[in-house]
């Protein structure tokens, strides 16, 4: 029987982080199979480096060392593997391609970064799928002074126009021109792994009940002292290394759910049944980035689709790589941001229920506590580098959110 990863974040194999000289994070993946490392994701000479134990096409934990002058022995490298557990083949691998459904992934964009655009969809047309679209949705305001980028010559890339800003109208546009019965999402700044709309498509097929999905995000790099600052502050995008399956009834260990942020997966990561988005409206045009509210709209789709009574579901092997915010000023935006679209989501969801109210109220204690844990409890780091002021910044963002959905809400009707 296969050991547990119990460990929602990941292992720590020595000291902790020097705080003082930042250095960039090799990040190299573990064959458990082979116990063999396989060349690094960004594969920088730098002094730490996280290993990511890889099995069956999917990652399955991560370990942080210390590296050392010689190269791991094969005893270390056995060690290292034995703590991870072997689950057997990834249950991608045992669907069918005629069990899977037709799928559309629409990238809502505003072309800040062309290149990594371009890279985005190159790696969504080098998905092993039979039956997918890319719908390219440009959402930027007013009238483009740059057409948008060449995209690669493949029949399965559209590209539409949404004149209405923020990316919940950039999405919805997306889903109105999908064909296909699941519609996932990814953005501009994040490169799927080949096998990760199998991983969704797979477990749609095999769990009709489930409505929505959430997949794996892990960086794409950690060059920069800020990207490192992200993983610390917010643990990253993902929590866990282990499939699951959430809905009311099923949920009895969690005092904040559903309205934990990172519980579901994430909006760069994330699947739905056409029919469930359909149901629920579509994406609320008043959260999000591009709008004042600035982001939360992902959250409160899974969050109205679990209170609704839907079963909303967590899948690892879809795996999505993301490029962190590599300036401290942007990373200080990034937590700002994050603070009004959480608050500012949580607003909507009681403008739109009040029966909302009462069950957020009473989650407000346990989301203080989670607010206030102490560093070491919030990192991925036993001693964190990030700045201390950085949850000043998250605070404010909070205390702005009511207020930014309320300037959010009569923007979304002007711009309709």
């Amino acid at each position: 029987m296969s050991k547990r990863r119990s460990d929602t974040r990941f292992q720590r194999r020595t000291t902790p982080h020097e705080v003082h000289a930042f250095r960039p994070i090799e990040l190299v993946q573990l064959d458990l199979a082979t116990n063999s490392l396989t060349a690094g994701v960004g594969a920088l000479d730098g002094r730490w480096v996280w290993i990511e134990a890889s099995t069956h096409g999917r990652i399955v934990g991560r370990v942080e060392l210390e590296r050392s002058a010689s190269e791991l022995t094969a005893d270390e490298l056995a060690a290292l593997g034995s703590t991870f557990g072997d689950d057997g083949p990834a249950l991608f691998e045992t669907i069918p391609d005629e069990r899977l459904a037709a799928a559309t992934v629409v990238v809502s964009t505003i072309c800040s970064n062309p290149a990594q655009l371009i890279g985005t969809v190159q790696s969504l047309l080098e998905l092993d799928y039979p039956d997918f679209e890319v719908i390219v949705v440009d959402n930027r305001r007013g009238a483009p002074t740059e057409p948008i980028p060449t995209m690669p010559g493949d029949p399965r890339v559209r590209v539409v126009r949404e004149t209405v800003p923020g990316i919940s109208s950039g999405r919805n546009r997306g889903v109105s021109e999908s064909t296909g019965e699941i519609v996932a999402f990814t953005d501009d700044d994040a490169i799927v792994d080949r096998n990760w709309l199998r991983a969704m498509g797979a477990r749609f097929a095999a769990e009709p009940s489930v409505d929505a999905i959430g997949g794996l995000v892990l960086p794409s790099e950690l060059e920069t002292a800020p990207q490192l600052w992200f993983e610390e502050f917010y643990g990253g995008f993902s929590t866990s290394f282990e499939p699951s399956v959430v809905s009311l009834a099923t949920v009895d260990d969690d005092a904040l759910f559903p309205y934990a942020p990172r519980r579901f997966g994430a909006g760069c990561n994330m699947a739905f049944r056409r029919g469930a988005l359909e149901r629920m409206g579509g994406f609320d045009v008043a959260l999000g980035v591009g709008t004042p509210a600035r982001g939360g709209e992902d959250l409160a789709m899974f969050i109205e689709l679990v209170t609704s009574g839907a079963t909303l579901a967590f899948e690892p092997a879809a795996l999505v790589r993301h490029t962190h915010r590599r300036t401290e000023r942007a990373f200080r935006n990034q937590v700002l941001s994050y603070g009004v679209g959480l608050t500012a989501m949580f607003t909507a969801l009681i403008v739109h229920d009040r029966r909302h109210a009462l069950a957020i109220l009473r989650k407000v204690p346990g989301g203080l506590r989670l607010l206030t844990r102490p560093r070491a409890d919030r990192s991925t780091s036993a001693t964190p580098s990030y700045p201390r002021r950085t949850l000043v910044y998250q605070v404010l963002g909070m205390a702005y959110g009511p207020i930014a959905y309320a300037r959010s809400r009569r923007w979304a009707r002007r711009t309709a």
